[in-house]
């Protein structure tokens, strides 16, 4: 197990693929974490209990969650998104979400390091870092751009970075990664 987590070792376009499908899976913890912490926010804000909550159609239920959604809009423009988030969300609720993301980024970074090892052996640190500081710079003009035209641009260069390690035949004979 240790070996996936490793930076060391080179992978094919076919690892890099299921490496990289895997990520996703990982990601999962992440994402009920989060969608707990919201639910539990927004339950917060109905001012309903679970016994209640039964025996409600789906009309009663829509209503509640859209009164619970413009008291939690009301609230951040009257204190600042801020201070709301501050009131709202606790640091374990924080410390947890960051938890979970830890393998996620580790077996992610790992993964594109062996894939980058694979195709730059020689240069593969210095290559590692162009490809992260690039795929960063990339997502941070695509979701700032108010242009929308911007957006795709960046993602369609993402996506070409991405085919290019996946497809790109590498001169490691065997991969040991």
């Amino acid at each position: 197990m240790k070996r996936f987590f490793a930076f060391n070792g080179t992978i094919s376009g076919s690892t890099f693929i299921l490496r990289t499908l895997f990520s996703i899976v990982l990601s999962i913890p992440f994402i009920v974490i989060t969608i707990a912490m919201f639910s539990s926010i927004v339950f917060n804000y109905m001012d309903i209990d679970f016994a209640n909550a039964n025996g409600m159609s789906m009309a009663e239920s829509n209503t509640i969650g859209e009164e619970a959604g413009l008291k939690i809009a009301e609230e951040m423009m009257e204190i600042g998104p801020m201070a709301w988030f501050s009131q709202n969300i606790s640091i374990i609720w924080i410390f947890v979400i960051i938890l979970s993301l830890i393998p996620v980024l580790w077996f992610s970074l790992a993964t594109y390091y062996k894939r980058v090892s694979a195709l730059f052996y020689s240069n593969r640190v210095k290559a590692f870092f162009a490809f992260i500081a690039a795929e960063a710079t990339l997502d941070i003009v695509g979701l700032t751009s108010v242009n929308n035209s911007v957006y795709w641009i960046c993602a369609l260069i993402g996506v070409a970075i991405y085919a290019y390690l996946l497809f790109s035949n590498s001169p490691v004979g065997e991969h040991d990664g």
